[in-house]
């Protein structure tokens, strides 16, 4: 395996499959919905990236929220880093939801705490699908690993950390046996930072390898008096945070994703019910595990963010139930895809 520092131009850039043909679901009770939470460190998220300087102090706050799922019939799926998964109390946590099928566990990498500790660690090599192949397939192999022997299950689902995934990704996750990614953010654009571009991804599921890996992106939708024109103006609009500002302030266009950090719930409830005039069947929420504590994430800085926060999802669950919006998982999705 070669260490290298910086990527050059003799690594692969993003390219992750952004189409793909569409996934027959008629064998899934829809529209459905997924809880999904990437699982991971604190870390301080204004400053450099690092290996060591990290905590997971707020794994204990997970078991409130699993408890709230649970009286709402949500299975959630904790999609656990290598951090997380290296933790003995973190690892029987999650041993134990598995062991319980309350929840399910599946698989994200930060390449920067993840172990091969051979690259440079700087902000374009956290995008895994910037590191050479052979890099990015040992650290994806090492957690798919350590999450196997320490957490105990074979995880059969993926999201690359900072939603980094490229075109070696999907040949690892087939090699690994994984069957499901959930790396791709709908209608958002990271090659500034030289991540993805997933501006005009589809919303619904689609197939990555026909068959072999299934992709269900993390739901965004457009909001406002122009939303049909959002995937046209996307390239004059969004490029400029003054512009997306704007237009969202008078009601005109804003991109609205289903997640508790940063949308407020009367914007998430607007952008569940333009998801369901869309026909999307399968609408996926996702957060940060941090923000389940008070002061890891800039959503959740005290008490009074973290109560709003259940709240959020309280009024969250009791929409979707009224929209007759059911709870599904990772394993009924690729079941009714794979057939089985």
């Amino acid at each position: 395996m070669e260490a290298k520092g910086a990527t050059t131009g003799s690594v692969q850039p993003c390219s992750f499959p952004l189409n793909g043909p569409s996934i027959d679901l008629r064998g899934l009770e829809a529209p459905s919905f997924l809880v999904t939470i990437d699982t991971e460190e604190e870390f301080d998220w204004s400053s450099p990236f690092t290996r060591d300087q990290h905590g997971l102090s707020h794994i204990s706050a997970i078991e409130p929220f699993q408890l709230l799922c649970e009286r709402n019939g949500v299975k959630p799926v904790y999609l656990v880093d290598y951090p997380v998964a290296n933790d003995r109390r973190a690892a029987e946590l999650f041993a134990d939801l598995a062991r319980r099928g309350v929840a399910e566990i599946g698989l994200q990498l930060h390449p920067w705490v993840s172990p091969p500790f051979v690259e440079e660690v700087n902000v374009r090599n956290s995008y895994a699908c910037n590191l050479p192949a052979d890099v990015e397939r040992a650290k994806l192999t090492a957690l798919h690993d350590i999450v196997g022997e320490r957490i105990g299950v074979r995880a059969d689902c993926y999201r690359a950390g900072r939603y980094g995934a490229g075109q070696n990704t999907v040949r690892v996750l087939e090699d690994l046996g994984v069957r499901v990614d959930t790396s791709v953010r709908s209608l958002f654009d990271y090659s500034g930072q030289g991540g993805p571009n997933y501006a005009r991804c589809p919303l619904t599921p689609y197939w990555v390898k026909p068959g072999k890996l299934l992709e269900l992106p993390v739901t965004s939708v457009f909001g406002g008096m122009l939303r049909s024109m959002g995937p046209r103006l996307f390239d004059q609009v969004f490029g400029s945070e003054t512009m997306r500002s704007a237009l969202a302030r008078c009601g005109m266009l804003e991109r609205l994703a289903l997640t508790p950090e940063g949308i407020p719930v009367e914007k998430a409830i607007e952008a569940i019910d333009f998801a369901l005039d869309d026909q999307l069947p399968v609408l996926t929420f996702s957060f940060h595990s941090p923000s389940l504590a008070v002061g890891h994430t800039p959503y959740v800085r005290n008490e009074a963010d973290l109560q709003a926060f259940y709240i959020w999802w309280e009024r969250v669950f009791a929409h979707l139930a009224q929209r007759g919006v059911r709870p599904a998982s990772v394993g009924a999705i690729a079941g009714a895809a794979f057939g089985g």
